[in-house]
């Protein structure tokens, strides 16, 4: 009988190793960090992402869906009753938005109620659009959605073309400016932090940690 039972028991870990190889093949974000992530390419945000950091410094991702009456929130990244679903994922064929993973603010929302969730896949940036909770606006600081942020106005500039500039009047490197078309043809700019690890790079136009600030 107990020969039976350990039998029973090896059957079962080896359906689970199973099924955490099949969760870490399709994971949909590249993990670079540990933690919860939505998924960029579910449109009903009930699917997420669980990276975990191994003992070799790598990362393996699993598959997650959030239980019927939930959703999956990026802000909070757990499963609640309380977000609310407005996702539109976008292309962008002139200029990514996106230079790391992360969440940056939406250049074409004009009153900061909508963000872009950055995820890296394969070596290109998925774009997500997400909509703050009503009531909040995304504050680009805290990457978070914040009753109490004040949105700025975008202001035009003199943008040669489309893409990222460095902000010249920083001396750590690290403020960079967006030029977006708009609508009416115009140029508009938009500012913009790398992450505190990192600097803007105007050689390649990215944030990077390869890059030394004069």
């Amino acid at each position: 009988m107990s020969t039976l039972i350990r039998i029973s028991v090896i059957q079962r870990l080896d359906i689970w190793m199973l099924f955490c190889v099949v969760c870490q093949v399709q994971g949909a974000v590249n993990c670079t960090s540990a933690g919860r992530y939505a998924d960029p390419v579910d449109t009903t945000c009930k699917n997420y992402t669980l990276c975990v950091l191994t003992t070799g410094n790598s990362f393996i991702s699993y598959e997650y869906t959030c239980p019927t009456t939930s959703l999956f929130s990026p802000i909070s990244r757990t499963c609640t009753t309380n977000y609310v679903c407005n996702t539109t994922n976008t292309t962008n064929t002139t200029t990514s938005i996106c230079t790391v993973d992360g969440f940056v603010a939406n250049p074409s929302s004009t009153g900061c109620t909508s963000y872009i969730q950055c995820v890296q896949i394969n070596g290109t940036f998925v774009e997500t659009v997400l909509s703050c909770p009503n009531g909040t606006l995304y504050n680009p600081n805290t990457t978070l959605c914040d009753a109490s942020y004040n949105c700025p106005s975008a202001v035009s500039v003199t943008c040669s073309s489309v893409g990222r500039i460095p902000d010249t009047t920083d001396t750590t490197c690290q403020r960079y400016f967006l030029c977006v078309l708009a609508a009416n043809g115009t140029l508009i700019q938009y500012s913009y932090t790398c992450p505190t690890s990192s600097v803007f790079s105007p050689v390649s136009n990215v944030c990077t940690t390869t890059y030394t600030c004069p």
